[in-house]
């Protein structure tokens, strides 16, 4: 039995490897807009169009790609390209990734004054260690015609004299188009984010991957997701003075400043996504760059937002040198710009892990919790539930409806509005119903009460959610044990002065560790001075001002129950 399950894995991976999807596909001439054209007019330059995509390949390796041009056809220059026997041939060698993966390249073809008109062929074949791959292309190509219409023409003509007109040789300086500038980082729209530095590109950090997606609800990493998204984008200004049409090349790779080097790092959605056309997928032939096909359209000046797609397996944190190059029709443009890539990740798992000590120490004390229901009454516990459902209808309810609609006015500002019912308003509850019952739990037993309204109302029981509750208790409950608020007979105006300062301190410590929280498990990226303005004015000022004015109302509830 062994033996026939031994040959049986063998044969499953010989047929795996047999039904390997490799497709070579080619274009001429190549243009971005999908058209299909067959035929070629004079001594015109146009590239050609040369794609590898492989599946189920179960490890890297090499491919040699050779191309055999028509007679009187010539390629211009290109990196990585060599003339392989005649001058007709020219051939390369990729690097094919395991799994799958696409590798593209441009390369520029020229017609000869001596080329004539006719049907022409291109013969295209990749070669790799147990398989091979053959294309040939067909093409009409018309030469130019030498217009005759002098007499002394026509009598060379009749006379048999071949007559001949010289070409004007084309002045390659006027198709100067050139890279006008780079604005990195920028969103999918071409927006430069003001609220992050120029040459900075924030990268996920994954090696808690697998247990931000379980916290989140999801299941295992999908790496396929998260190479698929790019970094950052790229905002590329061309200038295009004597409106050229040109298909051309984009590069990007990171270059060590103190080698010169190429360093690895940077990457291509044709890695892990299977669902990119031409030109915004696969490698020129090389590994640990991103790139592109842009097409020059006769403008004057032209503007390309493109995707940087980072390598999150390879990349390391640090200061390097983004070098773009934009080439084509055998003109090369490079531009070197500083880039920071950095990660956010120390903070936000420091915190996550405060979040977690909290909900242990919450599970611990569930008990004393429980206790206090016994020790405020049934009077007690239905205040409770009632400052409770207050919270949830005049806070929670209000804040999640009026938040999304704010937040499309004011954007990241809208917490500022918001946060005068999160902060002021629940703060104002807070202290009032703590004044009413000065006993360990009641604050607890309170935000556990709404937080069960709330999940119940909109769903939100969530991992991130449940930590954040416990954030909350824990440090509140916290603060008012140690300051021996619970075990104070009078409570001075001096007092809860002091009590309202230190609970807006709290806030704001609340109010980081959770955007901290939502930073690490949404993948958020905040500037520092957003957080200290989310802070100061969130935690520290509306929370203070809720505390002293709760200060207020619980002291005329005690009044009315005559406590």
């Amino acid at each position: 039995m062994k033996r026939i399950f031994s040959l049986l894995l063998v044969l499953l991976c010989y047929l795996q490897i047999g039904f390997a999807e490799n497709q070579l596909k080619a274009i001429y001439p190549f243009n971005m807009n999908q058209k299909v054209v067959n035929e070629v007019k004079g001594n015109t330059t146009l590239p050609l169009y040369l794609e590898i995509f492989t599946s189920d390949i179960p490890k890297g390796q090499d491919v040699q790609v050779s191309v055999e041009l028509p007679k009187d056809f010539t390629a211009l220059p290109v990196h990585g390209w060599e003339k392989l026997g005649s001058d007709n041939t020219i051939a390369t060698t990729w690097k094919l990734p395991s799994d799958f993966g696409r590798n593209f390249d441009l390369v520029y073809l020229q017609a000869q004054e001596t080329a004539v008109s006719g049907e022409k062929y291109i013969k295209i074949k990749a070669t790799a260690q147990d398989w091979q791959l053959k294309k040939d292309l067909k093409f009409k190509f018309v030469a130019e015609q030498v217009k005759q219409n002098t007499k002394k023409s026509e009598k060379q003509l009749q006379s048999g004299e071949v007559v001949s007109k010289k070409r004007k040789k084309v002045d390659k300086s006027k198709f100067n188009w050139y890279i006008q500038s780079i604005v990195l980082p920028v969103d999918s729209m071409g927006i430069k984010d003001d609220k992050v530095a120029d040459g900075v590109i924030y990268i996920k950090d994954t090696s808690l991957e697998s247990f931000r997606n379980r916290m989140m609800g999801g299941g295992a990493t999908n790496w396929s997701a998260v190479f698929a998204h790019p970094a950052c984008h790229l905002l590329l200004e061309m200038r295009n003075p004597q409106s050229d049409v040109r298909v051309l090349k984009f590069e990007a790779e990171l270059i060590d400043k103190a080698t010169g080097k190429k360093v690895p790092g940077l990457c291509t959605s044709g890695k892990v996504n299977l669902e990119n056309n031409e030109g915004w997928a696969g490698q020129t032939g090389s590994t640990d760059s991103s790139t592109a096909l842009i097409s020059l359209d006769g403008k004057k000046a032209q503007s390309f937002i493109l995707p940087i797609y980072v390598d999150y397996l390879n990349i390391l944190e640090g200061n390097y040198s983004l070098r773009v190059t934009v080439s084509g029709n055998g003109q090369v443009k490079i531009t070197e710009l500083p880039v920071n890539i950095t990660k956010k990740h120390n903070i936000g798992l420091a915190m996550v892990g405060l979040a977690m000590l909290a909900f242990v120490i919450v599970v611990l004390f569930s008990g004393k919790i429980k206790n206090c229901i016994y020790l405020v009454g049934a009077k007690g516990a239905i205040t409770i539930a009632l400052f409770a459902a207050i919270a949830f209808g005049g806070i929670t309810l209000p804040t999640t409806i009026l938040g999304d609609f704010l937040h499309v006015f004011l954007g990241p500002f809208s917490g500022l509005i918001t946060g005068v019912l999160s902060g002021i308003l629940q703060y104002l509850l807070i202290v009032s119903l703590v004044v009413l019952y000065r006993k360990p739990g009641v604050l607890a037993l309170m935000f556990i009460v709404r937080y069960i309204l709330s999940g119940l109302m909109f769903g939100h029981f969530t991992p991130i959610s449940i930590l954040s509750c416990c954030v909350n208790i824990v440090i509140l409950e916290s603060l008012l044990n140690f300051s021996g608020f619970y075990g104070k007979k009078d409570l001075t105006t001096k007092y809860m002065l002091a009590i309202s300062v230190a609970l807006g301190i709290a806030d704001a410590c609340i109010t980081f560790i959770n955007l901290e929280q939502l930073m690490f498990f949404y993948r958020l990226y905040y500037a520092d001075w957003y957080l200290a303005l989310y802070m100061i004015i969130n935690g520290f000022l509306y929370s203070s001002i809720g505390a002293w004015c709760g200060f207020k109302t619980g002291s005329k509830l005690r009044q009315v129950m005559g406590e």
